[in-house]
């Protein structure tokens, strides 16, 4: 029973009035605002090609209220449905105020705003594990010191982090209402993220209560959109999964052991960060579900478990899709197995505590440990400049300044032609904001793909695909091309008349782009 009375929450006091309740959570959000903003600049010079897909989405839906990476055709590939609206709804913020169309300060202020609510919810969370709520400072440098995560800022991957964290705290108190909600917009920022929130219902002795109000009000947040999405899209779920899980330009290496080649390469102190506290939650994972299969675990801590069983469920549902291993896709598994491992030491430190009174005040612990994390992230980064021109994973072929140049001028000289895009489109066709098409910006060239995987499914997931494209347009054609933009290694020749860029990218070295009229 000594385990059961150190993991109980504290005594129940009396509770304070709306204003305090106010005051103490400004005064918990605060610091996690102040480390968004800092973030936010530090990352805003070198955002990764993907991310400049969802601020073309962003761009065209603040602008125009089209929902497409190219305003010229309607597309369904933004991975995070939430994550663009959010963005859009601060760039449009952002447009009033300075009557600019700004999505990478809309980015900023999205950031700002994500980091403080995630600051907010892990004090709160900790307060119902009985903790001290300073452990949200822990979990602020653990998140923003994991690379899947700071080099992947502008995707959903803060979104999922803060949201996961939201989540945890309503299923730590018991709230099947708000659990529901966070349930439904984890979902609608990635549909896989479904595997964590269902891991953290079943094992939450009180949202099981009333098995039933948690999911009918998750499925009222998020059927809306996916409800839409089929009719007016031609499928519920972002064509980007099938264009994702056909790709294979990675060779044997998947997401099942990506994670251990980045682990090993130039990237591994930094990958260190996420991968260690990856692995000690495994351990708390198995250790919390031990101690509950022998009756000892308190229905308050579960949860805790179940963020654990989550984030493992996770992993293993990528594995077994054998999707490339871009790093933002570990980010749901690594930040849910930190949790778990920061909040299980947290527990583990309390119960010390208890055993010996009269020992370091309550915020000591996290307080040192948020230092150290945040010292250790430091020291990975270092080097890389102020802004930073990149992340520290980084796999694009070409830095993000010459990206945006290159875009910008071929949108001056294409006009209203389309354009074929280099091997990745995002930058470019965010600066161009003209027709510059690939899969992910033209309907028609991702058709024969759904088709692809349609055909190579399982009867079963041939049925669920073809339900869920039911309403696409499969006689769509590619757009007519005008131009293409040709990408080769290295200082080449240029065909005399074409107008060329030069780029760099660490991982490439130079190459050279030159833009070319189709016959």
């Amino acid at each position: 029973m000594a385990t059961v009375a150190a993991l109980d929450p504290p005594a129940t006091t009396v509770a304070p009035g709306p204003r305090r309740r106010w005051l103490d959570g400004l005064g918990w959000a605060t610091p996690g605002a102040l480390v968004g903003a800092l973030v936010a600049y530090v990352s805003h010079e070198g955002l990764i090609d993907d991310v400049y897909i969802t601020l073309g989405y962003v761009q065209n839906l603040a602008a125009d209220l089209h929902w497409g990476l190219i305003p010229t055709e309607t597309t369904n590939t933004a991975t995070s449905p939430l994550n663009v609206v959010l963005l859009a709804l601060a760039t449009a913020l952002v447009r009033v105020v300075t009557g600019e169309l700004r999505p990478v300060v809309g980015l900023g202020l999205l950031t700002v705003v994500l980091s403080a609510a995630m600051s907010l919810w892990a004090a709160r969370a900790a307060r119902g594990l009985g903790i001290s709520p300073a452990w949200s400072l822990a979990v602020l440098a653990l998140v923003f010191a994991n690379p899947f995560v700071n080099s992947s800022i502008g995707m959903e991957v803060l979104l999922t982090a803060a949201l996961m964290t939201g989540l945890l705290d309503e299923a730590v108190r018991g709230r099947r209402v708000a659990f529901g909600v966070f349930a439904g917009l984890l979902v609608l920022t990635r549909l896989d993220i479904g595997v964590v929130v269902a891991a953290v219902f079943l094992l939450t002795p009180a949202l099981r209560r009333r098995l039933w109000v948690s999911p009918l009000v998750g499925l009222a947040v998020a059927f809306p959109w996916f409800a839409f999405s089929w009719w007016f899209l031609g499928s519920a779920i972002p064509t980007s999964f099938v264009i994702k899980t056909l790709q294979r330009s990675f060779g044997d290496i998947t997401f099942a052991n990506g994670w251990l080649e980045f682990w090993s390469g130039d990237q591994g102190p930094a990958v260190s960060m996420a991968v260690v506290p990856a692995l000690i939650g495994v351990l708390v994972t198995a250790v919390l579900l031990v101690v509950g299969l022998r009756r000892r675990l308190p229905a308050h801590v579960w949860p805790v478990a179940g963020l654990g069983v989550g984030g493992l469920a996770h992993f293993g549902a990528y594995c077994l899709l054998h999707v490339p291993p871009y790093h933002w896709y570990y980010v749901p598994s690594t930040v849910a197995l930190g949790l778990t491992a920061l909040l299980g030491l947290a527990l583990l430190l309390r119960r010390v505590r208890s055993d010996r009174p009269g020992g370091v005040p309550a915020h000591a612990a996290p307080v040192l440990v948020a230092a150290l994390v945040a010292g250790l992230a430091v020291v990975t980064v270092a080097g890389r400049g102020f802004p930073w021109t990149h992340p520290v994973i980084f796999g694009n072929w070409a830095l993000p300044p010459s990206y945006l140049e290159l875009g910008e001028e071929v949108g001056e000289l294409v006009g209203d032609g389309t354009v074929a895009s280099t091997p990745e489109i995002g930058t470019v066709a965010y600066a161009c904001d003209c027709s510059v098409v690939d899969v992910f910006s033209d309907p028609g060239l991702a058709v024969p793909l759904i088709q692809e995987r349609i055909d190579q499914a399982s009867p079963v997931t041939r049925f669920i695909l073809r339900a869920n494209f039911y309403r696409l347009d499969f006689e769509d054609q590619p757009r007519e091309l005008d131009y293409r933009l040709v990408w080769q290694p290295g200082v080449v020749e240029v065909p005399e008349g074409l107008p060329s860029w030069e780029t760099y990218a660490p991982g490439y070295g130079p190459a050279t782009v030159w833009l070319e009229r189709i016959p």
